[in-house]
């Protein structure tokens, strides 16, 4: 009889007793769940970074921004000067040219010969460097103007759904043609 009790007690104890969470659970309280995303994008561009040296010799950049295009699967290749910006263009094919807002319309001018039609990305930089005054930009005209932007300094992650988005526009461009 005792047996019996011991067999029909011991997981009616153990049911009452603390709780024993998986070890997900706690991730998923509250909201918290995690996303799991991946960095590599279904369609890998080829990126000319157009990256000048501003007035005080400092380049225009954050250094997760090529890190993090090419983590995703772009190829990348940079410009710093005007000359190596038209050299760029004319040897080679690409599908989304990043630049400065401020220089975006020359880039757009220079790229619309080109083989491909690449997409022009304003970078636009939210933090100017030393010593350097940063006009207040309209970020919603210059989406409505060239349909994305990028913003600079940011997560790696939005680094690369903009340049996604540049290439979608860029494949519903040509679809369109």
């Amino acid at each position: 009889m005792r047996r019996l009790l011991l067999v029909w007690l011991t997981p009616g104890l153990v049911l009452l007793g603390a709780p024993a969470d998986p070890c997900g659970d706690k991730l998923l309280l509250l909201g918290r769940g995690i996303r799991f995303q991946s960095r590599h994008t279904p369609r890998a561009a080829t990126v000319l970074l157009y990256l000048p040296a501003s007035q005080s010799g400092a380049k225009l950049t954050d250094p997760k921004l090529e890190s993090a295009l090419r983590e995703a699967g772009h190829k990348l290749r940079t410009a710093v000067t005007r000359e190596e910006l038209t050299q760029a263009i004319a040897t080679g094919r690409y599908d989304v040219v990043a630049a400065d807002i401020s220089d975006a319309t020359n880039v757009s001018d220079a790229i619309r010969s080109s083989a491909g039609a690449p997409i022009v990305l304003p970078v636009i930089y939210l933090l100017a460097p030393l010593g350097q005054h940063q006009p207040k930009l309209d970020i919603e005209s210059t989406k409505e103007s060239y349909g994305v932007v990028l913003r600079v300094p940011g997560r790696a992650g939005h680094y690369c759904s903009e340049v996604d988005k540049a290439m979608a526009l860029k494949l519903k461009r040509e679809r369109s043609k």
